[in-house]
């Protein structure tokens, strides 16, 4: 083709070509007013993440962020330890009491006397007895492991560890 053909063409044309320039000209003003509104939604979500960043770049928040984490971690990893270190001394203390108060000698006028077991959590511990009479007191402790004693107990202090076990109603 040469060009008095091609100049032919256009001007036989002219309204068709006009036509689809029109097509494409509102359809890239489309296209841009759809990338104007999405620029600003991105604008104003990142100026909105940004508000925090004092004055510093995306960069600098996400690293004083990944600095914070890792004290976080550090943080945990020593609260972690601690709670096992606690958890471990809380098996050791006192969980388990059960008191008993009785009159051991008829003389006597009152519910003075008792037996108290302080149980931990493994049921180790002691069994405190204090007699009362009308002229001495004594009292007693005996350990207790696993919930027995190696020391004859008295009627009234297995009474106290079964208390303290759950075994007798209070």
């Amino acid at each position: 083709m040469d060009y008095n053909t091609i100049v032919t063409l256009i001007n036989e044309h002219v309204e068709l070509i006009l036509l689809i320039m029109v097509f494409f000209f509102i359809i890239l003003v489309i296209l841009f007013i759809i990338m104007m509104v999405s620029n600003r939604r991105l604008k104003k979500r990142y100026q909105m993440m940004m508000q925090d960043a004092d004055k510093g770049s995306l960069e600098d928040m996400i690293k004083g962020y990944q600095k914070k984490i890792d004290t976080a971690y550090v943080d945990a990893k020593l609260a972690l330890e601690d709670l096992k270190l606690l958890n471990n001394q809380v098996n050791h203390c006192i969980q388990k009491v059960g008191v008993v108060r009785y009159k051991a000698f008829e003389d006597v006028g009152s519910d003075l006397s008792y037996s108290v077991a302080m149980l931990d959590n493994k049921n180790d511990g002691v069994v405190i007895t204090s007699i009362f009479g009308r002229n001495i007191s004594t009292s007693y402790a005996k350990p207790i492991t696993k919930g027995i004693s190696t020391y004859a107990l008295s009627d009234e202090e297995q009474y106290a560890i079964n208390r303290a076990l759950g075994l007798e109603k209070k």
